[in-house]
């Protein structure tokens, strides 16, 4: 009796393994790509800043905010080629290649201009240029399954912006995000950082003359939202 259930047994088991087998190698392991696009603002924060100041006289004396360089939050855009590759039936690996666009504004400190020898003008710049730059990352994701086809995958990326732009800059991000796909389309929501502080030409180094040479100097952390909308192909 004993030894008519034991092949059987063993047949059941054998058979068992051998669909989770199939299930394994039928289930999508290729890469997906989609084409993403969206809007994003960009936050500068000043984290280090000073300079130096000689005035010649004691009046008129001018405060640290009349030499401080001012730069704004702006808004843009992206577009980039978002991909995705499973390793496991949670874990998912991803990777970016795409064009940024950064809208740079800010405004120098004041300086001092004599017209005819007599009269005094103070004056400022305001600077506003789009810098363009390409964007690389990879990220590691965990996959949330909803419905048929649907995925929700939180995850964080690390990556790179290298400058396309005369007077731009490149540095390193981290970004979080949220993912969602179908067999179609890409829905995203991220926020990226930078690690460190970073120097913006025209932004991080200022000289100017206000009853005296003075120098502003600045290192800035940079802050990006994004929303993105992509389809596959």
């Amino acid at each position: 009796m004993i030894k008519t259930y034991i092949p059987a047994l063993l047949l059941t088991l054998a058979g068992t393994l051998l669909g989770r087998q199939s299930a394994a190698q039928d289930s999508p392991t290729k890469w997906q790509f989609f084409f993403e696009a969206g809007p994003k603002i960009s936050d500068f924060r000043a984290m280090s800043y000073g300079g130096t100041y000689r005035p010649q006289s004691a009046s008129p004396s001018f405060s640290e905010a009349d030499r401080r360089v001012t730069i704004r939050n702006t808004f843009s855009g992206f577009m980039q080629v978002k991909a995705f590759k499973p390793l496991s039936e949670h874990v998912v690996l991803s990777g970016t290649l795409g064009l940024d666009m950064q809208h740079l504004n800010y405004k120098t400190g004041y300086t001092q201009t004599v017209v005819n020898n007599t009269i005094t003008a103070y004056d400022n710049q305001h600077i506003s240029r789009l810098l363009t730059r390409a964007r690389a990352d990879w990220g590691i994701h965990y996959q949330f399954n909803i419905g048929a086809s649907g995925h929700l995958m939180p995850g964080v990326s690390v990556g790179q912006m290298v400058n396309l732009s005369k007077d731009g800059y490149s540095y390193t991000f981290i970004q979080p995000g949220l993912y969602f796909t179908t067999d179609r389309l890409l829905l995203s929501a991220t926020v990226s950082d930078t690690p460190y502080n970073v120097l913006i030409p025209g932004a991080s180094h200022f000289e100017g003359v206000l009853n005296g040479p003075y120098t502003y100097d600045a290192e800035y952390r940079i802050r990006e939202f994004q929303l993105g909308i992509g389809a596959k192909f």
